[in-house]
């Protein structure tokens, strides 16, 4: 199911409406020979979320028409939280835009205290979307958290009840550099977290002792408030070890503190590793150049792991448990009284996933044990609903 999932986020990368409907009409025939759809589910709904937010999206038509030949196929419930995410996607727009004509109709004085910055915020609705990491300790600029302020102030005045949490993790940001030796500004499109950390290195005039010396990670993870260590690292080799035209960031590596040497031979210098220890020192590129206006640094992506695979079909696990549970109670308050063999037969004929005979008698006996049911006196192979 994985390998289907896949091939089936690929579907915009079709060219012609024609072409989409083809590739669309053959994933669908490939996903109505997977037994477990709620695997497919949970891993096609994670990619599809990664491609929303970060607008990586080529057509979101043919995502659309995907999700609704899943829905046709599947039912409501199966795409409910898809369907979720677009609206979502389309609330935000006008949420925006009714947040661009509050912030108009502010005097002078109350503008002022927003800045220039400009702050597009996309309002996601739990339950809908995949799990994000949280950075709560990030130091943003001043900029920032006034327009944050500004916005949850906004927010909770037009929609009460309801409570802002921020995913800093999903957040973007375009970040104006002067380099030495290009004439004009630059701008880099990075991540909130990469934007943090490169904020770290923005260093006054007055302090050209610390710009010599340079930052270590740790220095970066106090300064920037990032506490995770392996999302620093990622983040440090995307601003210093990625392609040409994006290293803004020098890295120089050190196996140990401060006045040991280099990880350098003065004959044959060696090549700067990946790897990022507590020591290696980095430093703003003072001789970056390019000749593009706009720079685009891509973050290093955490590679998809094992135990991260893991966790998602434990998750989806945990939801079958759920819907044989809602299956068993289904039948049992329709019929009051039923046999083992016959509720046993028509829990799998209900259910949308491959389900054990086993799985489904350990959840009889927990739904027993919790007083949905019990069995009847003198026939221990009948089972009675309880109201």
């Amino acid at each position: 199911s994985g390998a289907s999932a896949t091939a089936a986020a690929a579907v915009v990368g079709g060219t012609t409406e024609s072409e989409m409907e083809i590739f669309q009409t053959a994933v669908l025939s490939l996903f109505r020979h997977i037994h477990s759809k709620d695997v497919f589910e949970a891993f096609y709904k994670r990619d599809l979320a990664k491609r929303l937010l970060l607008n990586k999206s080529v057509s979101l038509d043919a995502e659309r028409a995907l999700v609704s030949k899943l829905k046709a196929e599947c039912g409501g419930g199966y795409t409910a939280k898809m369907e979720g995410m677009f609206k979502d996607v389309e609330l935000s727009r006008d949420v925006m835009t009714n947040y661009a004509a509050h912030l108009h109709g502010l005097s002078d004085v109350e503008r002022a205290k927003v800045g220039s910055v400009e702050m597009d915020v996309q309002v996601l609705t739990t339950g809908y979307w995949p799990v994000y990491p949280q950075y709560p300790n990030l130091t943003l600029p001043p900029a920032l958290v006034a327009h944050k302020q500004r916005f949850e102030t906004y927010y909770a005045a037009k929609y009460q009840g309801r409570r802002v949490s921020w995913q800093h993790a999903l957040g973007n940001c375009i970040v104006r550099a002067k380099f030495p030796k290009i004439s004009a500004p630059r701008d880099l499109v990075v991540s909130l977290c990469q934007a943090l950390v490169l904020l770290c290195f923005n260093l006054d005039e007055d302090e050209p002792e610390s710009d010599s010396q340079g930052l270590t990670i740790l220095d970066v993870m106090t300064k920037s408030g990032l506490d995770d260590r392996g999302e620093a690292e990622r983040v440090l080799q995307s601003l210093s070890l990625g392609r040409d035209g994006t290293r803004v960031l020098l890295k120089l590596d050190r196996d140990g503190p401060p006045g040991e040497a280099a990880v350098a031979s003065p004959k044959k210098p060696r090549k700067t590793r990946r790897s990022v220890s507590s020591h290696d020192i980095f430093k703003f590129n003072k001789s970056f150049t390019s000749n593009q206006r706009r720079i685009r640094i891509t973050n290093v992506q955490m590679k998809e792991t094992s135990e991260e695979r893991s966790k998602t079909h434990e998750a989806v696990s945990r939801d079958r448990l759920y819907l044989i549970d809602a299956t068993v109670v289904r039948i049992m308050k329709a019929r009051k009284t039923l046999d083992h063999r016959a509720l046993m037969g028509e829990t799998m004929a209900q259910l949308k996933f491959p389900a054990s005979s086993a799985d489904i008698k350990k959840r009889i006996e927990s739904l027993i044990e919790r007083e949905y049911m019990e069995r009847a006196e003198g026939d221990r192979s009948r089972y009675n609903y309880l109201a």
